[in-house]
């Protein structure tokens, strides 16, 4: 091997060692760009994530005159009421311990 320097006779030993430790080294250095890559990554989603926190904090402290206050509700016009949604009025909760607590009868499929 090139890299290997020259070793006195009898240093076979040493330079599997050496081969071994230069194996290591390069895949800790893989492993170190792997790491790197990851960590750049993150730092750019947080650096976005702190633009999109900063955008909303700036919306929520923008000026709203109108805020609180329906845009097209009436004086009498208070808004949807069950009826309107349902067309029907609200008549309370089902009665589950009855035995058609809902109106709905069951029915085997297939």
């Amino acid at each position: 091997m090139p890299d290997v320097p020259e070793l006195p006779a009898g240093g076979e030993e040493q330079r599997e060692l050496l081969v071994r430790l230069r194996a290591v080294i390069e895949a800790k250095d893989t492993e170190i760009g792997v790491l790197r890559s990851g960590l750049d990554a993150e730092r750019e989603l947080r650096r976005r994530l702190e633009l999109r926190v900063a955008e909303l904090e700036r919306r929520l402290d923008q000026d709203s005159a109108d805020s609180g206050t329906p845009c097209d509700l009436g004086p009498g016009n208070t808004g949807l009421r069950a009826e309107h949604v349902s067309g029907q009025g609200f008549y309370g909760l089902a009665d589950f311990q009855q035995p058609d607590a809902d109106g709905v009868e069951y029915q085997a499929i297939g």
